[in-house]
């Protein structure tokens, strides 16, 4: 097999959603300085870099991420190639209703965003999904979530999240923060974002990947 890793780097300086504080990490062992082992503490949210969204970010109940069920966080991916869309533009529900989607799990929205990490233009005015086309996805009753390359499903700023509302509504998943989805345009893999087990964790940091089969 052949993994694709679609994660960012956690590390301090890094790309967080406008109003949250930043992740520390502090070295606090280190064998190439002399100590007996190495350790890193770190203070972040659960929503740092390459991060899921539970449905329980937005409301009460259903999925989090300490369940014992691992299912929904892994399945068929599919990348959908939106980088002819401009900044600021919405992505359409024909693009997904002309894709063959039947066998699809996860659809992940290529839009060439994971290009400005680490600089401002990250949090430009990238291109979203339109209602439409939101309300298209979270009503496909095989499929388990959405990624994307960006801070978040919704255009900033959204105090309302009204795209994350549609989407985690319906029980889906968000993945936000994904790179290297060009890699894996016009390929069958299989999509993992497993996340920390949190006590009722409305999500999580996951190490993002699609896994191709070589012949």
């Amino acid at each position: 097999m052949k993994i694709v890793d679609l994660s960012q780097v956690l590390q301090n300086g890094m790309p967080v959603f406008p109003g949250d504080k930043p992740p520390v990490f502090n070295v606090e062992g280190d064998t190439a300085a002399g100590d007996v082992y190495s350790v890193i503490r770190y203070t972040m949210t659960t929503h740092t870099g390459t991060h899921l969204d539970c449905p329980t970010h937005v409301r009460p109940d259903g999925l989090r991420t300490d369940g014992e069920d691992l299912s929904p966080f892994v399945g068929m991916g599919v990348v959908a190639d939106c980088r002819s869309f401009k900044e600021g533009e919405k992505i359409p529900a024909s693009v997904f209703q002309n894709m063959d989607l039947s066998r699809a799990e996860f659809v992940l929205l290529c839009c060439g965003w994971d290009r400005y990490w680490g600089t401002e233009g990250f949090f430009g005015d990238y291109p979203v999904l339109s209602e439409e086309a939101a309300k298209y996805l979270a009503g496909l009753e095989h499929l388990k979530g959405i990624g994307l390359e960006y801070i978040s499903l919704d255009p900033l700023p959204d105090p309302k999240l009204s795209l994350h509302q549609i989407v985690l509504g319906a029980g889906k998943c968000v993945v936000e923060n994904l790179c290297n989805l060009d890699k894996l345009i016009g390929k069958e893999f299989l999509f993992c974002a497993l996340p920390l087990k949190f006590f009722r964790g409305e999500g999580s940091p996951v190490r993002a990947v699609g896994v191709l089969e070589e012949n």
